[in-house]
């Protein structure tokens, strides 16, 4: 049977297989932190490397025109600092025998009684030394021209010094240097109450790389996006959480409850992904004047918040959950602006669109299953999640001749749904019409949505090509299904610009040479997301040498229009690991991995482990 714990995250049975097959490689963790003093109360333990990225593949170009910068194959993409320091102190002992802060809980006599503190630090080089995409940004900004006439005052395509300026600082603020108290908790236990209270990473579900209850802690992308490990990559949040182990009851056994509350003023795009930086999906790094991107961050009062109830019945390890939390893809909502001092309503530079950022509190309700199968040496995990009012974007659907007519008339009644969520401005009702006075505010798309996971992980031997050691074979099927959709949404991401009406004033025939009039290039195109999506993941891994070559393949495939195939080697050495892997993108301009596009690259990463 696997066995449920209340201290895992997800996985039980699955990680059992793990461990084992890890240890008979000789690859279980490093014996694991230095002792500090003579009791072994106190542990600290270290991890560090650096890792050079350099891509195999242009990026942006004819085939991906809004993404910036440019950059050349060959040129390294990242050249990335991690540090992470972690101090473990069992204070069970000061709090029963000392007077101190400790002696405010020891007096209960706990069975557990310690803190941990976690810092952690990471850079990046290539803003200070690398390619000069990447270290004169100022310079490639002003360069930039977008499509658009030339009226003095009015429109303009060049890029203000202003807005890249503020541009530049905040990449240089944000993406060079970053220094957290990371992680800082204290854990008590008595009897079948534990409880855990402080800056900490709760990770719920049984699914890997893709996320179905384990929506509680946010992604930050900043450093690498999708290419930095899941685990990497999970902000920590300010949080009580508790469980109480109920034992055997009838049928069940080994179950515990467990309930979580954390503050909700912490989101994935604050600070997020700079724009100008390497990894900003596909278009959104593109200098745009006439867009001002803002998040609306929850309030700290905003709980996220739930619980889950944990069991094994028929040798299945069952879990029923329900919390709220923040998603990390928002709903996009635009502001578009009013008429300015100078009775204008164009959008442009001090006159912006706002692109709002919002962060609904979402309802998530789901169960998972996961069982081994000794005989096949398999271990088989599910999982199923209902999302209440996932927050969701729009194309928006119309043709942009009629955003000029004022809102409500004639032709634009169409239009009037592409206010709730659309991402489109030459879509909106009352867009275009030059005697709009006031902002025109667009609405929150949020939709139902059913989730569902099935992966399998697998030991096997194949002895042609490993005669002393197993093979493990991990895969996972995913798909969504998105109720009462409005049949174009998109990731809020634009890869290209389409042509406007020719019938509008102006810009319907402004752009191109004198002597050849076009119509401008401004309606964006954004990532297409179908109604019914499937994913499958791969990770086939075995190791030669007594543990020391740990050769890996990896392969992700969207049903949309995208593979990645990731091969790559560790070598082991303790403490040291030396890591190469090589990432390629096969995608269409749709899904997640769509966003990615010509971020082929292969890594070279030295760590450094005690």
């Amino acid at each position: 049977m696997a066995k449920a714990t209340r201290r895992g995250s997800g996985g039980r049975a699955r990680r059992l297989l793990c461990l084992a097959a890890l240890a008979s490689w000789g690859l279980a963790a490093p014996a694991g932190a230095v002792v500090l003093d003579d009791r072994g109360e106190m542990r600290f333990g270290l991890r560090a490397y650096t890792a050079v990225r350099v891509g195999t593949e242009k990026m942006g170009g004819d085939d991906d025109p809004l993404t910036f910068p440019d950059s050349s194959a060959g040129h390294v993409r990242q050249h990335r600092y991690f540090l992470e320091l972690k101090l473990d102190h069992d204070i069970k002992r000061l709090g029963t025998t000392t007077k101190g802060p400790a002696w405010l809980l020891g007096w209960m006599n706990p069975s557990k009684l310690s803190y941990s503190l976690q810092y952690r630090g990471e850079g990046e080089g290539i803003y200070d030394y690398g390619a000069s995409e990447f270290t004169d940004q100022y310079e490639k900004t002003l360069a930039v021209k977008n499509d658009v006439p030339e009226i003095p005052n009015v429109i303009s395509g060049a890029i203000p010094p202003a807005y890249a300026r503020r541009r530049v600082d905040r990449l240089r603020r944000i993406a060079r240097q970053r220094h957290r108290f990371f992680l800082g908790y204290l854990d008590f236990e008595k009897g079948p109450v534990f409880v855990r209270i402080g800056r900490q990473i709760l990770a719920w579900g049984e699914t890997d790389v893709f996320r179905l209850l384990d929506n509680i802690n946010p992604l930050d992308d900043s450093f690498g996006g999708f290419f930095i490990a899941l685990d990497e990559r999970r902000l920590p949040l300010d949080m009580v959480r508790a469980s109480y182990g109920i034992g055997s009851v009838g049928p069940l056994h080994d179950a515990f409850l467990e309930g979580f509350a954390a503050f909700g003023n912490r989101v994935s795009t604050v600070p997020g992904i700079p724009a100008g930086s390497p990894w900003e999906p596909s278009g959104l790094g593109r200098p745009l004047p006439n867009i001002m991107q803002t998040a609306k961050v929850p309030d700290r009062e905003d709980i996220r918040g739930g619980a889950r109830l944990v069991f094994n019945a028929a040798d299945i390890t069952w879990t029923l959950a329900h919390y709220y939390t923040y998603f990390d893809i928002p709903g996009v909502r635009f502001r578009l602006p009013g008429q300015d001092k100078n009775g204008s309503n164009v959008a442009r530079f001090g006159n912006e669109i706002l692109a709002i950022q919002n962060f609904p509190r979402v309802p998530v309700t789901g169960a998972s299953a996961t069982f081994p199968l000794p005989s096949w040496y398999t271990v088989v995990r599910s999982e199923a999640a209902f999302f209440q009012g996932e927050p969701m974007n729009r194309q928006g659907e119309g043709n942009s001749f009629f955003t000029r007519l004022p809102r409500g008339s004639g032709a634009s009644l169409s239009l009037e749904p592409n206010t709730e969520g659309g991402l489109n401005p030459f879509v909106y009702p009352a867009f275009l019409d030059l005697n709009r006075k006031h902002p025109l505010y667009g609405r929150v798309l949020q939709r139902d949505t059913f989730n569902y996971a099935l992966g399998f992980d697998i030991n096997r031997f194949i002895r042609q090509l490993n005669p002393t050691q197993t093979f493990f074979i991990t895969t996972q099927f995913f798909y969504k299904h998105v109720f009462d959709s409005p049949g174009d949404l998109i990731l809020p991401v634009p890869f290209r610009n389409t042509a406007v009406d020719p019938r509008l004033l102006i810009i319907g025939n402004g752009c191109g040479p004198p002597n050849a009039r076009r119509p401008c290039n401004l309606q964006p195109r954004l990532l297409h997301l179908d109604d019914n999506r499937f994913l499958h993941t791969l990770l086939i891994t075995t190791a030669y040498s007594g543990g020391r070559i740990v050769p890996s393949y990896g392969m992700f495939y969207d049903w949309q229009g995208a593979f990645v195939f990731q091969p790559g080697v560790a070598f082991v050495r303790d403490p040291f690991r030396f890591i190469t892997d090589y990432t390629r993108v096969e995608a269409a301009p749709t899904g997640q991995f769509g966003a990615v596009r010509d971020r082929d690259n292969i890594r070279f990463q030295v760590e450094y482990v005690f």
